[in-house]
C-alpha cells in the first residue's frame, strides 16, 4: 500500500496526489520511489487515459524534504548522486508517460516542486499558487530537470532571471510569461482540472500519444543529457564553498554570505 501518495482512476482520468500535507508534500526518497512506480504503472494502464498530479493540504509540493535529504545529512557525493538520479527517473517517466499529464498547483510549487509541476504537459494554477526556482538561493541549482523544461516554457532570458534571483512570482505573472496555461479561483481549481482532463479523455487518445512523441523529440537535445548535465552540475556546487555555505545558512535559518567560489 502506498504511504506518500493517493491514487485514484475516475472514468479514465488518473489523479496521482502527494500526501505529505504537513511538509507541504516535500519530496522525500519513499515519495519519489512511489510516485515513479504509479507513472510507470500507467504506462501500461490503458483504462488510464490523462494523469492529474496534485498535492494535498495548503501546496502542491514545496521541493525537497530537509529530513534525510542527501545535501543536508551526508557529504558522499555518491549518496548524492544516487538521489538526484531517483529523483529524476520521476521527470523522465511524466515526460515519456504517452497520456496527456495536467499539474493542478495550488499553494507553493518551489525548488524541485517547480521542476515537477513542469515535467508534466500542463499546468493549471489557483490564484494563490506561487512559483521558484530557489536553488541559487542555497547556492545550488535545478536537478530535476528544470534547466531543460523552464527555458523552453518561458523562453531563455526569463528561466535564466528566475534562476538567477530566485525569485516567487505569483500565478498571474506565471500565466503571463507562459508557465501555466490557466489560473482559476482557489475554490474553482479541482472542478477546472477535472472537468478539463475528462475532456481529454473522451478524445483521440493515440493522436494524442503521437503528438506528444512528436513535440517533445523535437524540442532540441534530450531531456535525459540535459538531466546528465544537472547531476553533474548539482554535484560539483554542492562541493563549493559557496554551496556548503547555502546549505548551511538554510538550515540556520539566515542569509547566506556567498563570496562567488
Amino acid at each position: 500500500m502506498e504511504k506518500y501518495i493517493d491514487w485514484e482512476n475516475r472514468a479514465g482520468v488518473g489523479i496521482l496526489t502527494l500526501k505529505q500535507p504537513e511538509k507541504h508534500n516535500a519530496l522525500n526518497r519513499e515519495l519519489l520511489i512511489e510516485m515513479e512506480s504509479r507513472i510507470r504503472k500507467c504506462h501500461t494502464d490503458n483504462g488510464v487515459h490523462v494523469l492529474v498530479l496534485r498535492g494535498a493540504g495548503k501546496s502542491f509540493c514545496a521541493g525537497g524534504d530537509l529530513d534525510g535529504h542527501p545535501y543536508f545529512s551526508t557529504s558522499s557525493p555518491v549518496v548524492r548522486t544516487n538521489f538526484i538520479r531517483e529523483a529524476q527517473r520521476v521527470t523522465l517517466g511524466l515526460q515519456r508517460l504517452p497520456q496527456p499529464t495536467i499539474a493542478a498547483v495550488h499553494g507553493v510549487a518551489g525548488g524541485a516542486g517547480l521542476d515537477l509541476a513542469m515535467a508534466c504537459d500542463m499546468r493549471i494554477a489557483s490564484e494563490d499558487a506561487r512559483f521558484g526556482v530557489l536553488f541559487t538561493r542555497v547556492g545550488l541549482m535545478s536537478d530535476m530537470g528544470g534547466t531543460y523544461l523552464l527555458p523552453r516554457l518561458v523562453g531563455v532570458a526569463k528561466a535564466l532571471e528566475l534562476m538567477f534571483t530566485g525569485d516567487v512570482i505569483d500565478a498571474k505573472e506565471a500565466w503571463r510569461i507562459g508557465l501555466v496555461n490557466q489560473v482559476v479561483a482557489a475554490d474553482a481549481l479541482e472542478e477546472r482540472v477535472l472537468d478539463f482532463a475528462a475532456r481529454l479523455a473522451k478524445g483521440p487518445l493515440q493522436s494524442y500519444r503521437l503528438s506528444k512523441w512528436a513535440v517533445y523529440r523535437n524540442l532540441g537535445p534530450g531531456l535525459e543529457a540535459v538531466l546528465e548535465q544537472e547531476v553533474l552540475g548539482q554535484s560539483f556546487l554542492a562541493n563549493t564553498e559557496d554551496g556548503r555555505e547555502g546549505v548551511q545558512a538554510f538550515l540556520e535559518k539566515r542569509k547566506p554570505k556567498f563570496k562567488g567560489f
